[in-house]
């Protein structure tokens, strides 16, 4: 299954009041790279076929702190399939220093947009999930 890298330069509203990099952004940095894990797709792709991508849980450690400056690497790669959720492993390192300063799982469902049903992960939902180019 394929990997993605998502690089973010950290900048002075990423901060919190001890200088280094807020809980709640790592968690925007997760989302920036599972965004970009499936780029080749339109940002409608998703909604024209009538499915959501809910977050139903997500697992973070919180290992080393990224400070101003500090270029992140955000790998991103799918670990489980599941019959109704998909799990992703993500990593944040810091390019200069090789550290990880975030590990997380994020699993997530498929919904049908009109009914709130959880889709089960198969066919053309499996097809676009386990791939990243059209």
């Amino acid at each position: 299954m394929d990997i993605s890298s998502t690089e973010i330069k950290v900048r002075g509203y990423h901060l919190d009041v001890y200088q280094h990099v807020n809980n709640a952004r790592y968690l925007e940095f997760l989302e920036e790279a599972r965004w970009n894990h499936y780029q080749d797709y339109p940002p409608s792709y998703f909604v024209d076929k009538g499915w959501g991508v809910i977050i139903v849980n997500i697992n973070i450690n919180y290992k080393f702190p990224a400070v101003l400056g500090d270029t992140l690497d955000v790998q991103t790669s799918l670990i489980k399939i599941g019959k109704s959720s998909i799990t992703f492993q993500q990593e944040i390192e810091i390019k200069e220093s090789n550290k990880i300063a975030v590990s997380a799982e994020v699993t997530f469902v498929i919904i049908n947009l009109k009914t709130n049903k959880i889709l089960p992960i198969e066919g053309d939902i499996e097809e676009v999930l386990t791939r990243t180019k059209k």
